[in-house]
Formats: C-alpha cells, structure tokens, sequence
C-alpha cells in the first residue's frame, strides 16, 4: 500500500504527515520534492533506530502541494505545533521570560523588574533567561547609578525619603534632593551600562572626574573614581561573551536517549544568559537542529546573527525564510573561524555539561551504579556522606556534612558544625573535628555510609583516615575531591585513601556524581558560613543599650528607616518614638553618639 503511495506521489514540494493505523500522526516533514523525500525513508541505507521504528509503525502518508519551499517551511512548522507528533521534536517554551523596563513616562523614570506584554510605554531590555541575572543587575544599577525602583504611587506619596537613599541606594527625586537634569544624566548612564557600553561609560566618567577635580569638588571627583571602579570591575570577566551585535549561539549535545538544546542570547553586547530544551529523543545533531531551529525561530523573532557549530541541510532556506518573513537581513553562521569557534567552544561545554546532569539526575534508580563498577567495590554503595569546611579569611568557620543515598540527596542526614575552638588557619584541625563528631553519633545511631568523601586533598585525606582508624570503621571507602587547576571542575582530580590519583579510571558520570555531591556540601557550608557572618553585621548598636530590647529595637528602626537615621536623630527627635521617654531617649542619644 504505501508502495503505491509513493508511486502516485508528486515531485512537487510541499509537507508529508505519516500516520500510523489509528489515523494518528506520527510524524510532519518538509521537502522540495515531496517523492524523492518520501521514498528515501524506505530505502535499505537507514541506520537510525529511531527512524527505523517510526518507519515501521506507518500506516499512511499524507501530503500538501505548496507554491514553495519556503511555504512548505512555514507550514511543515504549524502543523507541528498544532498536531504535536510524536516523532517530531516538540517546544514546549511556554515560560514568560522577565525584562528590565524604563518607564520614560514619568518625569523621574524608574527602572524596575518586569513581566509581561511589551505594551506599554518605555524601554524594554532583555529578555533575560534567568530571574536572578535581573535581580542582580537592578541591585547594580541602584548602587552604581542610584535609580529609583518604587512605584509611582508610593513615589507620590512620599513626605520624607525612604530606606534606599538612607543605605545610598537612591538620589531621592521624591524629595527633590536632586535635579532633573542630574537624574537624567544617571538614568542615562544606567541606559548605557544596560547596553553594554561600559567602555563610554567608563570615559565618560573619567571627563567628569578630571573636570571635578581641576575645580578642587574632591568629593564629587572621589563619587566618579568609586563609580569607575565598579564598573571596571564588572568588565574585567574573561567568561563573558562580548560583541556589539546581536547574536544567538545554538549548541546541541545528545546521548542514545536525551538530547539539550540551549540557545545562548547576546544583546548590544550583554549576555543574557542561555535558554534551555531538552528532549526525550535522540537523533542525528544536525536533523534535530535543523527541526529546533525551523520551529524555535519562525515564532520568535531573531537577532541578526545565528551562530551554530552543526551543519543543517536547510541552511539557505532558512536563512532566506527568517530574512523574508522579519524583514531583515538574518545570517545563520556555521563557525569555522573566529571569534566564533572559541564562543561556541565555550557555549558547548555549558551544554554538555547539562546534559550530563540531566542523565545522572534522571537515572534515580542506582545513582552510584557506575561508581561501583569504576572502583571495584567489593560491596554495595548505598550511601555516601561528604565533608567541607567554610570560613572568610579564617573567620566565622562552618564545617558540613551532606548525605547521598542511591536516589539522591538525604537531607534530614544534613548537618553543620560550628568551629569556634579551631585555629583560624587549621583546615586539617577543622576537617578532622567535624569527621569525628559526625561519625560518632553515626556510631551511635547504627547508621553508617559505605563511602566518604572529603573536599580537599592529601591533608583531608589523611584527617579522614586517621578518624577511621580511631574509630575502628575498616569497610569504609575513603576519597577526596581536589579542586583543579584555575578552580575548573574538568581540572578535578579524585584521590583514594593512599593519595592515589584515579581520576582516569573513572567515568563522565562517576565524576558528574562526585561533583555534585562535593558542590552540595560546598554550598551547604558556605550558606552556613555566611549566615552565620550576616548574623554578625546585624548586631545593631541598639542591642547593647540598657532598656532597648527586641520590640523598642524595631520601633526605632521602623520610626527612623535605619540604624543610619536613628544616629542621625536628636534627642527630642528619638522622644518622638512610640515606647520611648524622655529619660530613655537621653540614654540612647549618649550611646548613639559614642
């Protein structure tokens, strides 16, 4: 039957569905010449499994004549999204990602995080795939430029200014503190920072300082040095992909199962980070990009540069799709030279990385099954417990231990240690205390690992070994992770108990493992460590007042915007506070003013 199919087929071009004998679709296509497409899915030459199984499972092919190739392209995309077969690859991109927007219709913009359709009035940047790059470049732009980020109601209402110009944050405008002429000038600063364009920024702010200085404004000159210097030091990122245009650089990376698709996004020489995909299916690279990028980009509109690393039989079609339907000139690029091969280089080990992840994440079923087999356990690994100790310059030291059985992290087995009688600068004396507190009420409770893992080398080692042989704990597989060279985890190096490097007996995955449990107990730690610091730089001035306790402490706060605005206060000013008297007002005036 399909023999005949075919045989009556025409060579025009136009889109094909394969259906199976429920009348369902099993897969959409695209061809020039509709027979000579069709037909080579049944010749004896085919290797992929996947086709070979879709293959066997058609029932019936369909077809649709088009005026062109280029309409078959854009037609072959919407009945894809439309019928969603099975053997196509399929987007499901339904995530509203956020945009930094200047709201240019108030006489004092404001910039702020934003969802949403691009309706309103303003400047719109991004979008950006990741909410806390935005986060981060909105706490930038107010420390830096000092823009407000209040909405207009509460810029409105405002009768004095609020906590943002208290910590430095803001100009307060609502107060009239500054010019609109001056906040301008800020606002497009902060417009050319969210551009890129750090280096004009950077000389402009250098005129300014040189004029400021010449006129002896040593204060003001000193705001400009500050200003150059923290942008200065945002440019100095060896890891950011730079260039003036717009450009997307696509990387695909597969296994016999999976394949990710990440789609990289640089705009006016800021990178926005990576938008991911990934796919249950696996095929030829060049095939599923070539679908990806039919379906992907004829629904969002593209930058001019596409940068891919996988040759794609539609290359010129597509291209001369994209440019026709957006009405611009879009090139996809095939790198092959630079600057694209390093970009690309670098964008490939992001995605092969993930799908790594993605493969270790997803067999849930025996997570240390390679790792076993790599080192030759005699026994089951079941679990494994994992040490890293924390400190800032030897201060606020935390050490932690986190637990990993076959399924993934146990954290209710999670601890943390606080290290206050260790020397500031012994990390072994640290590691070897948290070993044997930990495994002490291990040995209590019945319930010891098969492995450990300590962050840290020959001297680590050597603390867990030493509690090990204290302990009388013989079976227990030693290990640790030594950070690599330039702190690059492809530079890990993993050594057993006698100091033996065996990193090249293990494989992608035993190494994915050991990886991600040394980054959870590093970031278990470090989150300790710097609450513990935070804890610290809280202690206000106002606890160590007679008579202030927790509740008088918040109303001062509350009242004054800050511990800033309470040292500022005068005596009759503090008085104003509910709770406090005119004695107590004069005891924490004294202590204030210390």
């Amino acid at each position: 039957m399909i023999d005949k199919i075919i045989n009556n087929m025409t060579s025009k071009p136009g889109i094909y569905k394969m259906l199976d004998c429920d009348n369902k679709i099993l897969y959409i296509g695209k061809a020039l010449n509709l027979k000579k497409r069709v037909s080579s899915y049944f010749s004896k030459s085919i290797n992929s499994i996947k086709t070979n199984k879709l293959v066997e499972k058609i029932n019936d092919i369909q077809t649709i004549i088009t005026e062109n190739e280029q309409e078959a392209l854009i037609l072959e995309n919407t009945l894809i999204k439309k019928f969603k077969p099975k053997y196509n690859i399929l987007l499901r991109d339904d995530k509203s990602y956020p945009f930094i927007y200047i709201d240019t219709s108030h006489k004092y913009p404001s910039i702020k995080f934003y969802r949403g359709s691009k309706n309103k009035p303003g400047i719109f940047f991004g979008p950006y795939t990741q909410v806390n790059r935005v986060r981060h470049t909105l706490n930038l732009i107010q420390k830096i430029f000092k823009i407000r980020s209040c909405d207009n109601s509460y810029f409105s209402n405002r009768k004095k200014p609020c906590l943002q110009y208290q910590i430095n944050r803001c100009d307060a405008p609502c107060m009239n503190y500054i010019t609109k002429k001056t906040y301008k000038d800020s606002l497009d600063s902060s417009i050319l920072f969210l551009q890129g364009k750090n280096k004009t920024l950077i000389s402009n702010y250098s005129e300014k300082m040189n004029i400021l200085s010449q006129e002896k404004k040593y204060e003001q000159a000193s705001i400009m040095r500050d200003k150059i210097a923290m942008i200065s030091s945002l440019t100095d990122s060896k890891n950011i992909i730079t260039n003036q245009d717009n450009i997307d650089i696509v990387t695909i990376a597969s296994n016999e199962s999976k394949s990710c698709i990440d789609v990289f996004m640089v705009r006016d020489g800021v990178n926005l980070g990576n938008k991911i995909f990934n796919f249950n299916i696996s095929n030829n690279k060049s095939l599923m990009l070539n679908s990806f990028l039919k379906q992907y980009y004829l629904d969002l509109t593209p930058p001019a540069k596409i940068i891919i690393n996988e040759k794609i039989d539609d290359y010129s079609l597509l291209t001369d799709t994209l440019s026709k339907n957006y009405k611009k000139k879009i090139k996809l690029i095939y790198a092959t030279r630079k600057p694209y091969v390093s970009w690309i280089k670098l964008c490939q080990e992001n995605t092969d990385i993930r799908l790594n992840q993605l493969i270790v994440s997803k067999d849930k079923s025996d997570l240390f099954f390679s790792l076993e087999k790599d080192i030759k356990s005699k026994d089951k690994i079941n679990n494994i417990i994992c040490f890293d100790v924390s400190h800032l310059s030897g201060s606020n030291m935390v050490g932690s231990s986190v637990w990993f059985n076959k399924s993934g992290p146990n954290k209710k087995l999670y601890r943390r240690f606080n290290l206050h009688n260790i020397s500031k600068s012994d990390d072994y004396g640290a590691m070897h205390n948290i070993l044997l507190r930990r495994f002490k009420k291990l040995i209590l409770e019945n319930n010891l690992p098969e492995m450990v893992l300590v962050d840290g080398g020959k001297g680590q080692i050597t603390q867990a070994n030493k509690v090990a042989s204290d302990l009388m704990l013989s079976n227990i597989l030693i290990f640790g992770i030594v950070k690599g060279h330039k702190r690059l985890s492809k530079n890990d190096r993993i050594l057993d108990n006698r100091f033996k490097d065996i990193t090249l007996s293990l494989s992608e995955s035993s190494m994915i493992i050991l990886q991600q449990i040394r980054g959870e107990a590093h970031r278990f730690a470090i989150t300790g460590q710097r609450a513990k610091a935070a804890k610290q730089q809280f202690v206000s001035k106002l606890d160590i007042i007679p008579g202030i306790g927790e509740k008088r402490k918040l109303e001062i706060l509350k009242h004054f915007g800050g511990i800033h605005g309470a040292m500022k206060a005068s005596k009759n000013e503090l008085e104003k506070v509910p709770g406090i008297n005119t004695q107590l007002a004069e005891t924490i005036y004294m202590h204030l003013k210390k």
